[in-house]
């Protein structure tokens, strides 16, 4: 079991020993959970009593508004390792995205002891939270864009930074998940994905595969230009 995305900075920085790896010891607390498509992945009052790694698939922490609507708070791809901290809120779950979601589940109580135990596993989960932290903070930033085309060009350049890929990147989210991440009508997010392919900005393989011109981050640091102007400005 390895640990990817942000947490490869632990990987390669960690110390090494063909005695030691701290996958090993976790492994002995693992059990395994698949999910199929929009299923939670536990019961909302058992959230707190664990620790999560997404194996396959993908999944989304979901907060229930009171009116119905859905407030997608967080995204969870391969090799993200998370605890969520519902503070005793019943209006939010974790959902598998896609099929064939299998994650590794380990009792909060058993892996906090076992950091007492093993300095490697602590700075693991300090890690963890560490980028759990710098992804809410990146999502609040991104909210405060003005327009809603370059809300979703942000997203889709992390999403993109997340997988580590220059080339293809594959959504396991639909156009629904993502405008409720982002705050928009599925309406919005469709329009914006066609005339950012229009400027060139995407290019598609399929509805869930797409490729970032080297451009966008350009485009994403001005705020406004002349070709900006002609893109769609906000909902």
């Amino acid at each position: 079991m390895q640990l990817r995305a942000c947490h490869d900075d632990f990987a390669r920085s960690a110390p090494r020993s063909p005695h030691h790896r701290p996958e090993q010891n976790l492994q002995k607390l693992r059990t395994t959970v698949a999910c199929a498509k929009g299923q939670e992945i536990c019961p909302p009052d058992c959230l707190n009593a664990y620790w999560w790694q997404v194996e396959t698939g993908a999944a989304r922490k979901v907060l229930l508004l009171p009116s119905g609507q859905r407030c997608i708070m967080e995204f969870f791809f391969p090799g993200d390792f998370f605890a969520c901290h519902t503070y005793g809120c019943a209006d939010i779950v974790v959902e598998a995205i896609c099929e064939g979601t299998v994650l590794g589940r380990y009792k909060r109580v058993d892996i906090e002891r076992l950091t007492r135990e093993d300095s490697n596993i602590a700075r693991m989960l300090r890690h963890a939270d560490v980028c759990a932290a710098f992804h809410m903070e990146t999502h609040i930033l991104n909210l405060w864009h003005q327009r809603s085309i370059d809300k979703l060009l942000a997203f889709l350049t992390q999403i993109q930074k997340r997988q580590r890929r220059n080339e293809f990147i594959s959504l396991p989210m639909g156009r629904q998940d993502i405008a409720d991440y982002l705050g928009l009508s599925v309406e919005t997010v469709s329009r914006a994905l066609t005339e950012l392919k229009e400027h060139g900005i995407l290019e598609f393989d399929g509805t869930r595969k797409l490729k970032i011109a080297p451009q966008a981050y350009d485009f994403l640091s001005l705020p406004t230009n002349a070709n900006s102007n002609q893109l769609m400005t906000a909902a």
